[in-house]
C-alpha cells in the first residue's frame, strides 16, 4: 500500500499534473462554498464574497502545505535516510566491539528501507582470492544461490552503474543471474572494499537521480567506516605483535643473564676459589723460608678474594637469588642494603614504601623480575647522574595494576627523556621501556633541569591485592665514609 501511494504521489508531483490538481481543487472548494452558503452569494454584493474566497484559498494553502510535508518522505525518501543513517552510524562507532560486517549490514538495511528495491545484496572484497564474498542479503531471493562473485572487471573507476551496462565478463553474468539490477562499489581512496547490489525497484520503472546520488554518498560513508575498522584491527594486531616481540626480547635477555650468572658462579668462581686455597697452602709451606714470596702470595690471595666478591655481586645483580626466594620488595631492599655498604660520592637517603603487598607476592615471577630490573635501573640512574640528596621509591599493588614510582631531588635531565633513549650507548631507558611494554604497561618520565626526575611505571594485573591499604616503609642511608642504617616500619 505504501509503495502504490508513493507511485501515485510521484506522478502527482509532475508539474502539469500538479497545477491541474490545484485548479481542480480550487473549483471544487468554490462549488462547495457556493452550495453551502447561498445566502452569502449575491450578484449585487461582491464585497461579501471576497473575504470568503480569501478564506477558502488560505485554508487550501495551509492544507496543501500540510499535505506536501506529509507526503515528503514518500517523494524524497533519501532525505529522510540521512538522519537515520547518521544516528545508527554514531551508535555503531561508539561501540568498541563493532566489526566490518556491522557496517556492511547497515548499508544493506538502509538501502532496502529507503530505495525500495526488491532485494539488496552486499559483498566484501577478498583481495587474497580476488573475489567478492556475500555478507548480507535481504528481499526476494534470486533464482540462483548467492555465492562468491569473481572479480574480472575493474570496479575502482566505476560509480553507480546498471549491471547490464558492464562489459561482458563473468562478473556481469553472475550478477545478472543473481537478480542484481544496479551496482555501487564501496571505494576508499580508489581501494575496493566491497559492493552494494540492488534489485529492480519495487515501485516505478527506475531509480531517481536523487536516489542514485544518495546511494553514492552512502557508499562513501560506509567505505570510510569499514576502512577505519580495518585500520583499527591492523593497529591492534601490530600492537599485539610488538608486545609479543618485547616479551620475547626480555625473555631472551633474561635467559642470557641466567646463563651468564650460572657460568660465572659454576665455573669462574669455583676456579678462583680453588686458586685461593692453593695460594693459602703455598703460604703455609713457605712461611718460614721466604718472607718476600709470602708477601706476594698474600697480595695475590687478597686480590683473588676481591675478584670473587665482585663476581658474586655481579651474579646477584644478573639474577638475584633473593628475588626468586622472597619476592620483589625483599629483593629491592637487599639491593639497597648492598649499595649502602659501598662508598658513595654523595650522601643520599632512599625512602622505600610498599602499599598493597602485605607479605604477598605478585602472581607472576617474571613480572616481579621485570619490575625489579626497572626499579634498579631507575635507582642507578638517580644515584649516578642525578646527584640527589633524597630518592623516593614507592610500590603500589591495587585492584587492577601494580606500579612503581622512583622520584629524586637531583639536578634533572638536561634534555628531554625521549632524546636520551639510546644516546651515547646508554640503553637503560630502552630496557625499562621494553620491559614495561612487554606487559602492556605504561612508562612515564618527567624531568626538568634543577627539579629532579620522576619515573612512573604502571602494569595491569589480573589478580587484585588482598591488602590494598597495607603500607610498609623503609629508609636506607647511603653516605661516605661507608656507613649504613636501616629503619623498618610496617603500617596497616
Amino acid at each position: 500500500m505504501k509503495g502504490r501511494l508513493s507511485i501515485f504521489i510521484a506522478h502527482l508531483h509532475s508539474p502539469l499534473m500538479f497545477i491541474s490538481t490545484i485548479a481542480l481543487l480550487v473549483v471544487l472548494f468554490a462549488l462547495l462554498l457556493a452550495y453551502a452558503l447561498p445566502s452569502l452569494i449575491s450578484p449585487l454584493d461582491t464585497t461579501r464574497l471576497l473575504p470568503w474566497v480569501l478564506l477558502v484559498l488560505g485554508v487550501f494553502a495551509v492544507a496543501h502545505y500540510g499535505l506536501i510535508r506529509a507526503f515528503d518522505p514518500l517523494l524524497h525518501p533519501e532525505q529522510q535516510a540521512y538522519p537515520q543513517f547518521a544516528e545508527r552510524y554514531a551508535a555503531l562507532r561508539s561501540n568498541s566491539g563493532c566489526n566490518p560486517q556491522t557496517f556492511f549490514q547497515l548499508a544493506g538495511e538502509i538501502c532496502f528501507a529507503t530505495l525500495y528495491p526488491v532485494s539488496v545484496a552486499v559483498w566484501r572484497f577478498d583481495d587474497e582470492s580476488n573475489v567478492l564474498r556475500p555478507v548480507f542479503f535481504t528481499g526476494t531471493r534470486p533464482p540462483v544461490t548467492l555465492d562468491d562473485v569473481p572479480l574480472d572487471v575493474d570496479l575502482t573507476t566505476l560509480r553507480v552503474r546498471l549491471v547490464e551496462t558492464l562489459p561482458e565478463s563473468a562478473l556481469r553474468y553472475s550478477w545478472i543471474s543473481q537478480g542484481v539490477y544496479l551496482i555501487c562499489p564501496l571505494l576508499w581512496n580508489r581501494e575496493l572494499l566491497g559492493a552494494i547490489g540492488l534489485g529492480v525497484p519495487r515501485y516505478g520503472a527506475r531509480y531517481s537521480d536523487k536516489s542514485l546520488r544518495w546511494l553514492e554518498w552512502l557508499a562513501g560513508q560506509v567505505a570510510l567506516a569499514i576502512k577505519n575498522v580495518y585500520l583499527a584491527e591492523q593497529m591492534e594486531e601490530t600492537r599485539t605483535r610488538l608486545q609479543l616481540a618485547y616479551r620475547q626480547t626480555v625473555e631472551i635477555q633474561e635467559e642470557e643473564r641466567r646463563s651468564l650468572a650460572a657460568e660465572l658462579h659454576d665455573d669462574i668462581l669455583s676456579r678462583l676459589t680453588a686458586m685461593s686455597l692453593t695460594l693459602r697452602n703455598c703460604r703455609k709451606r713457605i712461611a718460614d723460608s721466604d718472607q718476600q714470596v709470602e708477601a706476594w702470595l698474600g697480595n695475590l690471595e687478597q686480590e683473588i678474594n676481591t675478584i670473587v666478591q665482585r663476581l658474586r655481586e655481579i651474579t646477584q645483580g644478573l639474577h638475584p637469588t633473593v628475588l626468586s626466594n622472597l619476592g620483589l620488595i625483599a629483593a629491592v631492599q637487599a639491593y639497597l642494603d648492598h649499595i649502602a655498604r659501598r662508598p658513595s660520592p654523595n650522601p643520599c637517603v632512599v625512602s622505600l614504601t610498599a602499599q598493597g603487598f602485605g607479605g604477598d607476592r605478585l602472581p607472576d615471577a617474571r613480572l616481579e623480575r621485570d619490575l625489579y630490573h626497572i626499579t634498579r635501573q631507575a635507582l642507578d640512574n638517580a644515584l649516578t647522574h642525578a646527584h640527589a640528596a633524597h630518592i623516593f621509591v614507592h610500590f603500589r599493588w591495587s585492584f587492577d595494576a601494580v606500579s612503581v614510582t622512583v622520584r629524586d631531588t637531583g639536578q634533572g635531565m638536561a634534555e628531554p627523556p625521549e632524546r636520551l633513549i639510546g644516546k651515547d650507548g646508554h640503553l637503560g631507558l630502552i630496557s625499562m621501556y621494553e620491559r614495561t611494554r612487554a606487559w602492556g604497561g605504561r612508562l612515564m618520565l618527567e624531568s626538568q633541569p634543577g627539579s629532579g626526575t620522576t619515573v612512573r611505571v604502571s602494569i595491569p594485573v589480573d589478580q587484585p591485592s588482598r591488602f590494598p591499604a597495607h603500607l610498609e616503609a623503609y629508609v636506607h642511608y647511603l653516605s661516605s665514609p661507608v656507613t649504613s642504617g636501616v629503619s623498618t616500619e610496617g603500617i596497616s
